[in-house]
């Protein structure tokens, strides 16, 4: 089976999030309804970690933000494909994490789809690096058209 990918510029599309808001780099595999693998590398100028990379740990808050794009990247694949993009409002977050994510890793942010309906669901996403679990995230989202 041919992997599905989704570069920068189709991510775009979907998402209202422009740079240095944008979390996805890149989406190496998807299969609509099912799930979805993103990717985040972690550079020493991201804005959230200060000057050189200064502070360290990539924040927790940036990665639940990293899973719901993913999450939305999926539904609008998986629901919306074509015509206008819909305004998604998040809902309930829940999330546990084990490790920090620091300069240098490369995220692979796994999304999978909990349960679509055409207004909305929820995913489950896991986000590691080498191997190495730094969350779990559960998202619950809605659209509006």
């Amino acid at each position: 089976m041919v992997a599905r990918t989704l570069s920068i510029k189709e991510i775009e599309s979907i998402l209202p999030q422009r740079y240095p808001f944008l979390l996805i780099d890149k989406v190496l595999d998807y299969k609509e309804n099912d799930y979805l693998v993103a990717v985040k590398n972690i550079t020493g100028n991201e804005w959230a970690l200060g000057e050189g990379g200064e502070m360290g740990e990539f924040p927790q808050a940036l990665l639940i933000e990293a899973a719901a794009q993913a999450a939305i990247v999926l539904y609008h694949v998986s629901k919306v494909k074509k015509g206008p993009r819909p305004q998604y409002f998040l809902g309930k977050v829940e999330a546990e994490f084990f490790s920090p994510v620091e300069v240098g890793d490369q995220l692979q942010i796994k999304a999978s789809s909990g349960k679509m309906m055409q207004t909305g669901g929820y995913s489950d996403i896991t986000i590691e690096s080498e191997n190495k679990k730094s969350c779990v995230i559960r998202i619950f989202y809605s659209t509006k058209s």
